[in-house]
């Protein structure tokens, strides 16, 4: 009885089986000449494939926007020997086919424009440009099919949104502007009635202790990639001052005026951050401290509310957050 595969390379393992191992290795080199063997008769016939060609398209018509989503592919039938339909289909580099748009015969359709073309008018000059040699059967799909709308426009506002971080005690002393405040965008209507603004680039800065300006990149929606901005990218200014802590006693009111209290204490404590330049300009009149009672009101204690300070601080503390109170009569 023959000794199975198995047999053989329990055989080979063994040390010093020098036959087993030979007659291993005369097995293989047997089975990878047969598998060779199948392998070139086989390519050595006659064969129908399919081959796809990647499509790209240029110079679409001006002030129209392709709004469908044609064919990306061209399936081409081929027969062939083997040997070269295998070149052809899996060694040979497949250049993207251009499919020129700029003489196509447009009908209009309402707001759209449609056009047809079909394979087999560039099918000739397609077989000359990939060198396809082969018996050429058929083109699939045989119409390539084109939807057009006009190129709208119109003007959204652009919101800076970038991540900043500052040095120790610099802040902004005013918000971020972009200029320009607004851009143009240019596409298809239905896309440009779902932007209401746009979004700078989400950009991080670091270290940030003086005034600048930065250039950011306008971000698109994910839905707005036939969308076009003029101008691309906007300038972000950055007004940036060294600030100082101060503190501050304002006198607590009833923002009712047809009750008059008072409160325990009277007076609060605001802890506020401000730029050196503008300290001397804080004064307790800039703010207006008060709380709102209701007549039938059990509690004894009332939130405190700041109901006016200087723009150009920042507040990080009140003390104390909550007063009692007497109705006086």
């Amino acid at each position: 009885m023959k000794p199975d595969f198995d047999e053989l390379m329990q055989k080979w393992r063994k040390p010093g089986d020098k036959y087993s191992r030979n007659r291993l290795y005369v097995f293989l080199i047997c089975l990878g000449f047969s598998i060779f063997i199948w392998f070139l008769v086989n390519l050595s016939k006659e064969s129908v494939t399919f081959i796809e060609y990647p499509i790209v398209y240029s110079n679409v018509p001006k002030d129209l926007v392709l709004v469908n989503k044609p064919d990306t592919t061209l399936s081409f039938r081929v027969s062939s020997g083997g040997f070269e339909l295998f070149t052809l289909k899996y060694l040979s580099r497949k250049k993207p086919i251009e499919i020129d748009l700029s003489n196509i015969h447009l009908t209009s359709d309402g707001e759209y424009f449609n056009a047809v073309i079909p394979t087999s008018q560039i099918s000739e000059n397609i077989i000359k440009r990939l060198s396809l040699s082969k018996e050429f059967i058929s083109i699939s799909p045989e119409k390539l099919y084109y939807k057009f709308e006009a190129l709208s426009s119109k003007k959204v506002k652009v919101i800076p949104k970038l991540v900043l971080e500052f040095k120790k005690q610099f802040h902004l002393t005013d918000s971020l502007r972009a200029s320009p405040d607004s851009v143009l965008i240019i596409g298809p209507k239905k896309v440009l009635n779902e932007i209401d603004f746009l979004e700078t680039a989400n950009e991080e800065f670091k270290n940030i202790d003086k005034s600048q300006t930065i250039k950011s990149a306008i971000a698109l929606p994910d839905n707005a990639s036939q969308i076009k901005v003029v101008p691309e990218e906007v300038e972000i200014y950055l007004s940036v001052e060294k600030f100082t802590e101060s503190t501050i006693e304002v006198p607590v009111s009833c923002l009712d005026n047809n009750i008059k209290i008072k409160t325990f204490p009277d007076k609060i404590k605001i802890t506020y951050l401000v730029a050196l330049k503008d300290f001397k300009r804080v004064d307790e009149s800039m703010f207006i401290a008060g709380v709102i009672i209701d007549k039938e009101t059990t509690a004894t204690k009332l939130n405190v509310e700041i109901t006016h300070k200087p723009s150009f601080i920042k507040i990080t503390k009140v003390e104390p957050k909550e007063v009692e109170f007497l109705v006086l009569k």
